[in-house]
């Protein structure tokens, strides 16, 4: 057999398998990443999405387990600083048995924006809440005619 032959196609070949190698664990490493990514994007969207359904509501059982599951989200997979302010406003609430959860809300929706590459928003966050009541209920005043 010849050696000069067979050598450079050993090295090459060991070469190739190396390279594939690495690149498997590039590829993986980048998929783990990435899905890591989604799921805690996914997690602070629903615990910014719960928080913002809880704000200026009356507090009932309902509402307070959707506040406790939000918190819960954010201490899990919050940033240092959100995880920090997750915990004043449980402090603050235990306490008072009232807090202001703006400034955490405010800084998710900075995070997020931030992850999914969007322009950054300074306005306030606007709560909407539509009142269900028969007599301000256009709806309701229709359907009674």
């Amino acid at each position: 057999m010849n050696l000069v032959l067979l050598v450079p196609l050993l090295i090459t070949t060991i070469v190739a398998i190396l390279s594939w190698i690495v690149a498997h664990r590039l590829t993986a490493k980048r998929e783990i990443a990435g899905k890591r990514r989604e799921l805690r994007v996914k997690y602070l969207i629903d615990a910014y999405r719960q928080l913002e359904s809880v704000g200026n509501r009356e507090l009932s059982s309902k509402w307070s387990e959707v506040l406790e599951s939000a918190i819960a989200d954010i201490q899990l997979l919050g940033t240092p600083k959100q995880v920090e302010m997750a915990k004043r406003f449980a402090d603050d609430f235990a306490k008072n048995r009232a807090a202001s959860f703006d400034e955490l809300l405010f800084d998710l929706r900075e995070t997020l924006r931030i992850e999914l590459q969007l322009e950054p928003v300074e306005s306030n966050i606007v709560f909407l809440r539509i009142s269900q009541t028969q007599s301000n209920n256009p709806l309701f005043e229709r359907m009674r005619r």
